[in-house]
């Protein structure tokens, strides 16, 4: 997005999205009688995770995309279904505009 996203817009939606579907807020645990799932209520935990990375000075493109490429992997490794959060963001400033990953 060329003109940027506003942090705070961007954490009221997320937080209404993962509010309103249950789904996104399940964690899976091995027990004795094999995989539960839980469906955590609003109040316990985290709903959702951003990263935020500031790349504006960063002006060589394949820079740039090694750095995103290395997050995005690192945020989509890092979702944990034992304990969730079940979504994870990376917002990623750069020269060009703000580039969103959502990982689910």
């Amino acid at each position: 997005r060329a003109e940027g996203f506003d942090l705070d817009a961007l954490h009221h939606t997320v937080t209404k999205l993962t509010e309103h579907h249950d789904a996104l807020r399940m964690v899976f645990r091995q027990t004795e009688q094999g995989y539960e799932a839980w469906n955590r209520g609003v109040k316990e935990g985290e709903l959702y995770h951003l990263d935020v990375v500031d790349l504006t000075g960063v002006e060589d493109t394949a820079d740039v995309v090694m750095a995103i490429e290395t997050q995005a992997n690192a945020i989509q490794s890092s979702i944990r279904l034992d304990e969730g959060p079940l979504v994870k963001l990376g917002l990623f400033r750069c020269m060009d505009g703000d580039h969103l990953l959502i990982a689910i």
